[in-house]
């Protein structure tokens, strides 16, 4: 259930915590003011008795009979003098009528009936006191703290408006980012950015950082479509065939061979069509969270070229190897789908002549014969179904350098063509820095060496 302060707004709660702290200080500060006004009136009020008392103490005479004031004594204001004997009795008074206080004299200061008196001894066992009400200095406190506290309600007022309007302004990006995004998810139009707010505070980073990721997510939805698009086309064209090539089976009657001959054919292009699917759901599986082990990139060289031992015999090639053993962060399944589609596209596009892998550190190498594609065409064909010109009629999907270089991407490492006279070279460099598993896992560790004219060399070993 939602309470009351979970349905105000951020700029509210914000303003409110803010007034509330200023509302705390304000409270100690007029506290500490009137406090302090206080004894500094007290002690005012005072050092004026003491004063006073000097001056009354001076104005005494005793020249013939009992000792009493010189009429030049006349203390002003509401100040009253009195000259007491021990008992309490007045012997003479100046000034203001005031109260007197019964029982024995009592030196010192004191608060009584709403008078601050000073009482100190003098000669013949007699004391003076000094006395003054203090109703003014409390009344003159009692206005401070009437103006103090009108004037923290005002200045409360205050805080709260420059609070909500400081809240307001300090959240508009956030409420732009929010406006942003549920316009995104309403219309879905990928293309709109938050405005960015300038300087280099906080929300500018946000409204950055924000943009930044629009940018990246709008380019991956729309890489996601153009590759469904092309997918669902690429797709179309096998499966088209293959509708073609049953109807054309079904239409009349015929013998067992042609049926046989029919099948076997529909056979290819189903093959085709899953490993095409195939190849798709790994480039697809590039963009899961990436779980980097250290593999033996030569040990996956070798593993690799056994598999591909029949394919080259059958394009009359010879496949050279110059391995050796070195360690790299990747995956090993993923490795080997980079050297096996490497080694396809040499088999497949290369001219006659041997292919040549080589593992040495950090860098694998796939060299075959011939110009190998156009310069120009290189970060082209690394897109998913791009395929070089004048390759269109050698069979194949488009799918396997696109997956070579996400994979690559995936691990941090590098896919490098390298044209050096009648050879064409892939080179894939991964990073020279080991993961975060220790020193001990430190990429490009070299070991064994093997060097193989062929892969009859590798079987006979």
């Amino acid at each position: 259930m939602t309470g009351p302060a979970q349905r105000l707004s951020l700029r509210v709660k914000l303003t409110l915590g803010y007034a509330l702290v200023f509302i705390v200080i304000l409270l100690l500060g007029c506290a500490g003011i009137w406090l302090a006004t206080e004894r500094t009136v007290l002690k005012a009020l005072d050092a004026s008795l003491r004063n006073t008392i000097v001056i009354a103490q001076g104005s005494l005479e005793a020249d013939s009979g009992p000792v009493r004031f010189t009429p030049e004594l006349k203390p002003g204001g509401d100040v009253t003098v009195l000259l007491l004997r021990a008992d309490g009795t007045v012997v003479s008074r100046v000034g203001r009528p005031g109260p007197e206080e019964p029982g024995a004299v009592r030196a010192g200061l004191r608060t009584v009936q709403g008078e601050r008196s000073l009482t100190q001894p003098v000669n013949a066992g007699l004391y003076l006191r000094v006395s003054q009400p203090v109703a003014p200095t409390w009344e003159f406190l009692e206005t401070l703290a009437r103006i103090l506290l009108a004037g923290s309600a005002g200045m409360v007022i205050l805080a709260c408006v420059a609070g909500y309007w400081l809240a307001h302004r300090a959240l508009k990006p956030v409420d732009e980012v929010a406006r942003t995004a549920h316009s995104i998810a309403e219309r879905g139009d990928y293309a709109e950015r938050v405005t960015p707010a300038p300087g280099h505070d906080e929300m500018a980073r946000l409204t950055a950082t924000v943009n930044r990721m629009l940018d990246r997510l709008s380019g991956t939805i729309e890489r996601e479509k153009q590759f469904a698009r092309i997918a669902a086309h690429e797709l179309r064209t096998p499966l088209t065939a293959l509708k073609g090539r049953l109807e054309l089976t079904l239409e009349k009657p015929r013998s067992e061979t042609e049926y046989v001959r029919a099948l076997e054919g529909m056979a290819g292009r189903v093959d085709a069509l899953g490993a095409l699917t195939e190849s798709l759901l790994a480039l697809a599986r590039t963009d899961a969270p990436v779980q980097l082990t250290r593999v033996n990139l030569g040990s996956a060289a070798l593993s690799v070229s056994e598999s591909w031992e029949d394919t080259a015999r059958m394009h009359g090639r010879t496949l050279h190897l110059d391995v050796q053993e070195s360690w790299v962060m990747a995956e090993r399944d993923g490795v080997e789908r980079v050297i096996s589609n490497l080694l396809d596209n040499a088999l497949k596009y290369g001219a006659a002549g041997p292919v040549y892998l080589r593992v040495s550190g950090v860098t694998l190498e796939v060299q075959n014969q011939g110009p190998g594609p156009r310069p120009d065409d290189w970060l082209q064909l690394q897109l998913p179904f791009e395929r070089g010109a004048g390759e269109q009629a050698i069979s194949g999907s488009g799918l396997g350098l696109a997956l070579v270089a996400a994979l690559a991407r995936r691990w941090h490492a590098q896919v490098l063509p390298r044209w050096q006279g009648r050879t064409f070279t892939v080179l894939v460099a991964f990073p020279a820095e080991a993961g975060a598993d220790g020193a001990a896992e430190v990429s490009g560790r070299s070991g064994p060496r093997w060097r193989l004219d062929s892969i009859e060399d590798l079987t006979a070993r």
